[in-house]
């Protein structure tokens, strides 16, 4: 990385500082990967309200020459931090955690700890990185076990839509071309029995 918080606008650099130290010489680039909910938070900043622009025209180049991190990467961050907030950052800087496993056990981490039922609470500090770990990797196979929820009505009056919509378009191939006499009575037989059944269907008004 060429920039380091020292050499950048007192703006920007107040910006990088939120969570971290990163004066004497450390690069913002080599915690990316570890990022704190304040460091995404900054990025955000950085990001929406264009503090960059005193250092490069566009973010795409502010992310590799400042922040040693692609803009895909520092993209990526601020989503997480929109979508999940500080818990999932405090949660990757205890173990490592990828944003498809947090959103399984996201309603089992809130007030900066993990709960599980029946049991206490375990804070989300370096001192509980052990049983952090432990706990998320708990959780993950419980949602792996757990049964499908049963659809809903919306859900089954979609998939009777879709169903309705195949079996219009089996008709509509069968009766093409080179569909014989035979085959085409057999097809309206079976239209003619489905008119049937739906019409005696009692759907309530």
């Amino acid at each position: 990385m060429n920039g380091e918080v020292s050499n950048l606008p007192a703006e920007v650099a107040s910006a990088l500082e939120l969570g971290a130290t990163l004066g004497e010489n450390r690069a913002f680039g080599r915690i990316a990967g570890r990022c704190s909910a304040a460091q995404a938070a900054a990025l955000r900043r950085i990001r929406e309200e264009k503090l960059y622009k005193s250092c490069t025209p566009t973010w795409g180049e502010f992310c590799p020459k400042y922040l040693g991190m692609s803009k895909r990467h520092a993209d990526e961050m601020i989503q997480l931090f929109e979508q999940f907030g500080r818990s999932y950052f405090e949660m990757s800087q205890l173990t490592r955690i990828s944003a498809g496993t947090y959103r399984t056990i996201a309603a089992a981490v809130y007030d900066r700890a993990i709960h599980i039922e029946g049991r206490a609470p375990i804070a989300l500090i370096p001192e509980n990185a052990a049983q952090v770990t432990a706990a998320v990797a708990e959780l993950r196979r419980e949602s792996k076990v757990q049964p499908k929820p049963a659809p809903t009505r919306k859900q089954k009056i979609d998939a009777l839509a879709r169903q309705c919509g195949a079996v219009a378009d089996a008709f509509t191939e069968l009766a093409g071309d080179g569909c014989s006499h035979e085959e085409r009575a057999s097809l309206w037989q079976i239209r003619a029995h489905l008119l049937v059944q739906l019409h005696d269907l009692k759907i309530a008004a």
